[in-house]
């Protein structure tokens, strides 16, 4: 049985980032919903002892995560206004 709520995964972009965190490098894909780019889910995946380890790890993962048929998935930028301020 599928979870309706998280049907959107299927269709996300797929990010990584590499945060230091207590001496060690962490990495999180990061996926975005591309018909609502306000809704997203942050996943931490693993640390690592080097930044390089963590950012090859990184992009490994988003590249495996992102595999689609149809091509990679993309937000389109103009889709959300998000004021900084």
């Amino acid at each position: 049985m599928t979870n309706k709520r998280n049907d959107w995964l299927i269709d996300a972009e797929v990010q990584y980032k590499v945060i230091p965190v207590k001496g060690r490098w962490e990495v999180s894909l990061i996926f975005i919903n591309t018909k609502d780019p306000n809704q997203i889910l942050v996943q931490t995946i693993g640390d690592y002892r080097t930044e390089r380890l963590a950012e090859i790890y990184g992009r490994n993962m988003q590249q495996t995560a992102a595999k689609d048929p149809r091509g990679t998935q993309r937000v389109n930028k103009d889709a959300y206004d998000i004021n900084n301020n």
